[in-house]
């Protein structure tokens, strides 16, 4: 019988869009107004700076940009070696990075500047967004909430007119992560305000992560030859659009 892997369980892409969420909510309220994981926001406001003539300060959104394009480049190269043994499944591998990454952010002092925690959350949500694109076989975004709404919006259209009963279950799928997405973030501004956690909020992401981690790991232990598609085909990649903004 074809088995499912855990990461493209329903759950798990639940857990992924609350930690999307929370970041999101964590680098603009601990760390100056930026958005770490959708690169929309910093790009118009690089263009908007470039505009005005105000380079230096066009500069600052760079570094975040770039670990963005890193994060993907590295996601990316995962997947493409596959065929090493420690590579098969590139989801752990990504999830340890993750946790690491967010740990040590956690472990810095506030004295720290801006930009080295939001190049590091950056980084983070391309590594995140790029490995994990699936729940059973509808494409979604775990960092990002424009392309679920719209596919959201699209599938319930499609059910309730009668035109594709079938997009019932997308339609349900893609609320959940909508709805996560969105209660992470609620969670991420209030465990980032400066009374709570701050800028040491990404503990519980982290925390999220690894509950991920252990599931992932115990479903494959249990189901060694579980399926896991990498990559949405072309018709469920355009349901949803990999851009979205924040």
């Amino acid at each position: 019988m074809r088995v499912r892997a855990r990461a493209e369980h329903p759950v798990t892409g639940a857990a992924l869009a609350v930690v999307g969420g929370f970041l999101d909510a964590y680098t603009y309220v601990a760390h100056d107004g930026v958005f770490a994981n959708a690169q929309t926001g910093n790009v118009v406001f690089v263009a908007i700076d470039a505009a005005r003539g105000e380079w230096a300060h066009a500069t600052r959104f760079l570094p975040i940009i770039g670990a963005f394009v890193l994060g993907l480049v590295a996601a990316e190269a995962a997947a493409a070696h596959r065929h090493r043994r420690w590579l098969h499944d590139p989801t752990r591998p990504v999830l340890l990075a993750e946790i690491a990454v967010l740990l040590a952010v956690a472990a810095l002092p506030g004295s720290v500047p801006h930009l080295v925690t939001t190049t590091a959350v950056a980084f983070v949500a391309a590594l995140q967004v790029t490995t994990f694109r699936l729940v059973r076989e509808t494409s979604y975004s775990t960092t990002m909430t424009t392309g679920n709404l719209r596919a959201l919006v699209t599938a319930a259209y499609e059910w309730l007119s009668g035109w594709d009963r079938s997009q019932r279950t997308v339609a349900l799928r893609l609320t959940a992560i909508v709805l996560a997405f969105a209660a992470g973030a609620g969670v991420g501004a209030l465990a980032s305000a400066p009374g709570a956690l701050g800028t040491h909020a990404t503990v519980l992401a982290a925390a999220v992560l690894a509950g991920v981690l252990v599931a992932v790991e115990a479903h494959t232990r249990r189901h060694p030859d579980s399926v896991r598609v990498a990559t949405p085909s072309r018709a469920q990649a355009a349901r949803i659009p990999v851009a979205a903004g924040d």
